[in-house]
């Protein structure tokens, strides 16, 4: 392929995300680009959107079953016809001139895969949507230019190079940590993966209080499951980072369980309140610069609103990374 002239192929996961598609089409289609396609595979829906992606422009390809995002995104890349496979959700807005700018990317880095980040603009008002938007754009801010995961609301991938390296864990069937799979599969083939802190895109995703628990919980369950795995492959022992979480965002989910346990203890033995005071103040110090980065960009109270939220998540990622390493090495549920 010639540098800045690729073929793009964008490719967008679907199970029954209508309300969400058609903004998402829309702000592919006005890229106004010179060369790329929209590939949208249907991952067994339960409603039909054939036409609203004929209406579209886009081409469509149905499963006939859930078979989850990894393998929906696969066999879009198969049938794709871009030099360049474009990973993005059919909640995700993309910026003004995305494409050429991928391109732009790619011709002035040696990098196989491309990986952007999120806008500061939220499309929902409401708190958890607005807290969990800001903390996957700030995790991802945490990184330098060249990473070892990725996160496909927008990954670019030099196609030829996704198939070399097996792309995704196929065994992975649900939406949580098969996004990540690719950048440990990319990496250990030796790719490079740079990360373009300019190529922001606006998720339009509205979380309730149950819907960001439970998410958090999910994918901390299968995250612990992914480390163990990448831990025996030796992928881990090469250097490798735990993605986007940071080592003090690993370390919190601990202290924040052991506040709580010890909290839950001392209603009874009073001589514990001071192992929860000691695990409160860890955990405080561990999540301080997340806080007070909600504090410059919300404000105060958004920011203590923040803080409690953030404790439930590390309580709740806590049990779910217990709950995960449980059923690896007792029950040997490897996904």
């Amino acid at each position: 392929m010639t540098p800045g002239n690729e073929t793009i192929s964008v490719i967008i996961p679907v199970l029954n995300g209508s309300r969400t598609l058609r903004k998402t089409l829309q702000t592919i289609r006005e890229q106004k680009d010179f060369d790329f396609e929209i590939v949208v595979v249907d991952d067994g829906s339960s409603e039909d959107i054939t036409a609203l992606v004929r209406e579209m422009g886009a081409r469509f390809h149905r499963l006939p079953e859930t078979r989850g995002p990894a393998t929906a995104r696969t066999e879009g890349a198969k049938i794709a016809e871009g030099e360049i496979l474009l990973f993005t959700d059919s909640d995700v807005w993309l910026p003004t001139g995305a494409l050429a700018k991928i391109r732009k990317t790619f011709a002035q880095h040696d990098c196989e895969c491309v990986q952007g980040t999120f806008s500061k603009n939220c499309p929902h008002s409401n708190f958890f949507s607005q807290y969990k938007n800001l903390y996957n754009r700030y995790v991802l801010g945490l990184l330098g230019p060249w990473i070892d995961t990725t996160y496909t609301s927008i990954t670019a991938v030099k196609k030829q190079f996704f198939f070399e390296s097996e792309g995704f864990d196929l065994n992975i069937r649900g939406a949580s940590v098969e996004d990540r799979t690719l950048g440990e599969n990319l990496t250990a083939s030796g790719g490079k993966i740079y990360l373009d802190h300019s190529l922001e895109v606006v998720h339009n995703k509205r979380l309730s209080m149950g819907g960001f628990l439970r998410s958090q919980y999910k994918r901390s369950r299968d995250l612990a499951k992914l480390m163990l795995r990448q831990r025996e492959s030796g992928f881990l022992g090469k250097g490798a980072s735990f993605g986007t979480n940071t080592k003090g965002a690993m370390l919190r989910l601990p202290f924040a369980l052991g506040t709580l346990f010890f909290l839950i203890v001392g209603l009874g033995f009073a001589w514990s309140l001071f192992g929860a005071g000691v695990c409160l103040v860890l955990y405080l110090g561990l999540s301080r610069k997340w806080i007070a980065h909600l504090a410059r960009e919300k404000g105060i109270a958004f920011a203590l609103r923040g803080q409690i939220a953030d404790f439930a998540d590390a309580v709740i990622s806590g049990i779910g990374v217990l709950i995960g390493t449980i059923e690896y090495k007792c029950l040997g549920k490897r996904y």
